[in-house]
């Protein structure tokens, strides 16, 4: 049975939670420094918020929106275990809400010149972790990008600091290994599972670089675009598709850990980028019942069913956005705990 190289999943991710308080607040106890923040109000109405230590606090993409960079400090600042957010925001800290926030660790804030592409990057890269935090200058002509992993990247979010232009995107695009030829987007209602050379320039990404066309989502010329890079890493990560059965048993999907966030997105039917939490208060122990944290919207959230099992994860529900029959999902999972340790000994159950 393989095991994992990450001895403790929350050394590298972790998701806490919060109830707002309108006030100044520093969440705390994490076991690393976040680089990055992907905050969302699960209880109540407000933008999904992500955020990162490279580009700064008033430098936010808003998923479920179609525009340039929000310049809000919702994030004051990244402590070294944890953050301190504004009061009184609805999409971070409002009182009378609850919030929830994946946090992947990157370098500590620490970033580096990457000459690998045909156009410099900015890296800060957790290569342990797989996980990486890009950021470059468009040039709208076909291109390459450093993105610092060591390993090819299997799923990548890119956002340009520019709002909407046109009828056929929001400015943000989610690359997926399978096929590499095709694209998603986040905000946008239809945002499918699509084939377009323009976005990827139909090249997989190497050990060492991704590839862009000529679409603004990537390569808008003379803007600043970020690129969030994910590569897998086994026993604390997996990405993929399952396929919807359209009864509540659910398809048992495999991931050689315990999940703690799993993000889905259905591939054909336009629906919800949702996350599913582990143990959300009041919502389920294990997260057999949990709110479905949506990523793409400002209204409140849905309630959902997904059994969170020691080695993967079941979608318990009939809904098109999760499980309809023989549609196709994508998801990206992180652990809460390994099924087999560093050492080769099985996890504990918890």
């Amino acid at each position: 049975m393989a095991f994992t190289t990450i001895a403790k999943s929350s050394d590298h991710f972790d998701c806490p939670t919060w109830a707002g308080s309108g006030s100044t607040t520093t969440i705390t106890g994490m076991g690393f420094k976040p680089d990055s923040l992907l905050i969302k109000n699960y209880s109540g109405t407000g933008h999904p918020v992500w955020n990162n230590s490279t580009q700064g606090i008033a430098k936010n993409w808003l998923p479920s929106g179609q525009n340039a960079y929000d310049t809000n400090d919702y994030i004051q600042t990244y402590t070294s275990d944890g953050f301190t957010l504004k009061g009184g925001e609805n999409s971070t800290n409002v009182g009378g809400s609850n919030f929830v926030a994946a946090c992947w660790k990157a370098n500590g804030g620490t970033t580096s010149s990457n000459s690998d592409g045909s156009i410099t990057s900015t890296v800060q890269a957790n290569t342990t972790a797989g996980f990486s935090v890009v950021t470059y200058t468009g040039t709208g002509s076909n291109a390459t990008i450093g993105h610092g992993l060591g390993v090819a990247p299997k799923i990548i979010f890119t956002k340009p600091n520019v709002a909407d232009y046109g009828a056929t995107g929001n400015g943000s695009t989610v690359y997926v290994s399978d096929p590499w030829t095709d694209y998603m987007e986040v905000a946008n209602a239809g945002g499918n599972l699509n084939d377009n050379a323009v976005f990827w320039n139909d090249t997989a990404p190497t050990t060492s670089v991704f590839s862009v066309g000529t679409f603004d989502h990537t390569n808008k010329a003379s803007t600043e675009i970020v690129a969030y890079c994910f590569a897998e890493v086994q026993g604390f990560s997996k990405f993929g598709y399952y396929s919807g059965t359209g009864n509540a048993q659910g398809t048992k999907v495999y991931c050689g850990f315990r999940p703690k966030w799993v993000l889905i997105h259905s591939t054909t039917t336009g629906d919800d980028w949702f996350a599913m939490v582990s143990g959300l208060t009041g919502y389920g122990v294990g997260g057999q019942r949990t709110r479905m944290v949506r990523y793409n919207t400002n209204t409140g959230q849905t309630s959902a069913t997904m059994q969170f099992e020691s080695n993967g994860f079941r979608m318990a529900s009939t809904s098109t956005g999760n499980n309809q029959e023989n549609t196709k999902y994508y998801y990206m999972a992180f652990a809460e705990m390994p099924m087999v340790g560093t050492n080769g000994t099985i996890a504990l159950a918890i």
